[in-house]
């Protein structure tokens, strides 16, 4: 099994921070959407088990990183919720 850790570590973040991004909408397709592009713009880390992404996540504890890390994540959620996807977008 290979799995993306940052795939795992961003959805963590998005979850933890999504009040404070202030987006439109926090439906399934917009977290979602927020979730593609941020993956799209970030270097992926792949790991063969679940259990590894402990290791990269601990890679993360510096502060740089993880600030680099939400900034791109707000950054794709502040564009999301100016061009929402979604049946709850504003017509």
């Amino acid at each position: 099994m290979i799995v993306n850790a940052l795939e795992k570590i961003m959805e963590e973040l998005l979850d933890e921070y999504i009040d404070q991004f202030h987006m439109e909408c926090t439906c399934p397709t917009c977290r979602n959407d927020v979730l593609a592009l941020v993956l799209n713009r970030v270097q992926p880390r792949y790991v063969t088990s679940e259990d590894k992404i402990t290791y990269v996540r601990a890679e993360f504890f510096d502060r740089q990183q993880m600030t680099s890390l939400l900034v791109s994540l707000a950054e794709c959620a502040r564009i999301v919720s100016e061009n929402p996807r979604c049946d709850n977008r504003k017509a």
